[in-house]
């Protein structure tokens, strides 16, 4: 899953310590930010970009959950907005934008609105095939996840799993979602890859044990150019890279050499040919060999990491960068180049870090769109 940015965590405490004495005097007089834009019953022509706000704090009450789209001069196009939800993604591909809130996980395209109601709190994981339009939302339900997957024709399904999500990807027309059991047994849990089939059926592919506190430092892992294993990144504790085979759930791992680089990874993994690569939570853009020497590289690093949300897609990073007047910008995965000029989003700088119920306001996704015919 797209992560909210890089080095949110400490973004996080100091937004926090700021607006604490605010907050109470805030909510009392039930402040709240003037969000723009129509409410959308489709992908409106014009559209460049999309963003996602919504209340930082897990546990928070209050607030909403906007989704903006907007045009190459920033212009708010419109928006979608409803009840909260934590760590909401916006996922495009060249026909539709999914995304979700706390009532519904909402698919626009060009010409229509698809609604599928849910009541959930927390997204946990989502991805989608770009190319296609098919995207599937995993939520944190306690002792299940349930999850809403839409097909590149817009068919909708639902349905749930015991345990956690942890991962979820597609390879292709094919996608995946490795779960752990809620319970440990003893010092390990048992962890499973499904098969999402088309329908909504789900099917083990294979299970196995790991150590507690063992996850996945990503929660969009890249596929191997053949579909034929997943390419994931595990805390182990070190940082690891991890092939599972989408037969069997038969893994291999190599433990990554990377001194002085922070051992995490934010949004979504990519392969590019022969190497993987990633975003840590100091905003650096690394790489490693998918065969080969462990050795990782520095690529390049986005500039003010603390206020920015950024998004893997392709080869594509886009990134809103909040400080200040918020700026929303793509770069070349492996260069770093700017791919498009730079689009001020003045009407986001009021939102950001505005009261939100009992916490604030944040930017939790972004994602560039392909521009619609006028």
């Amino acid at each position: 899953m797209r992560q909210p940015k890089a080095g949110t965590t400490r973004n996080k405490a100091v937004r926090t310590a700021t607006w604490a004495a605010l907050l109470s005097v805030a909510v009392s007089c039930g402040t709240t930010p003037d969000h723009p834009g129509a409410i959308l019953d489709d992908l409106p022509p014009g559209a460049v970009g999309a963003v996602s706000v919504g209340p930082q704090g897990l546990e928070s009450t209050g607030g909403r959950t906007v989704v903006f789209v907007f045009d190459e001069k920033g212009n708010v196009l419109g928006r979608l907005e409803d009840e909260p939800i934590y760590a909401n993604p916006v996922l495009a591909s060249k026909q539709s934008l999914v995304t979700a809130s706390g009532r519904a996980v909402t698919t626009l395209t060009s010409t229509s609105r698809i609604d599928v109601p849910v009541d959930e709190s927390i997204v946990e994981a989502a991805a989608n095939n770009p190319e296609t339009g098919s995207a599937t939302v995993w939520f944190n339900s306690g002792r299940t996840s349930n999850f809403v997957s839409v097909d590149a024709d817009g068919q909708t399904h639902t349905g749930s799993v015991d345990g956690m999500v942890r991962t979820a990807t597609y390879c292709g027309d094919r996608q995946f979602a490795v779960v752990r059991d809620i319970i440990p047994a003893g010092d390990m849990t048992k962890h499973r890859l499904y098969e999402l089939l088309p329908g909504g059926r789900l099917a083990v592919r294979g299970e196995w044990d790991l150590s507690v506190g063992v996850g996945p430092a990503s929660r969009n892992p890249a596929c191997a150019a053949d579909g034929q294993s997943i390419l994931a990144l595990w805390r182990m504790p070190d940082l690891a890279l991890v092939r599972i085979d989408v037969t069997d759930g038969s893994q291999s791992e190599t433990v990554l050499d990377m001194p002085g680089y922070a051992q995490n990874a934010w949004g979504t993994t990519a392969v590019i040919g022969d190497r993987l690569y990633w975003l840590n939570q100091d905003g650096q853009v690394l790489s490693v060999a998918i065969e080969g020497p462990p050795a990782v590289s520095l690529e390049w690093t986005i500039p003010d990491p603390e206020e920015s949300t950024t998004t893997v897609s392709g080869t594509t990073v886009t990134i809103v960068n909040s400080r200040g007047r918020p700026v929303f910008s793509q770069h070349d995965l492996i260069t770093g180049n700017q791919t498009r000029d730079p689009i001020e989003l003045p009407w986001l700088e009021s939102i950001v870090g505005s009261p939100a119920g009992n916490t604030l306001y944040s930017t939790t996704d972004v994602t560039g769109l392909e521009e619609q015919p006028q």
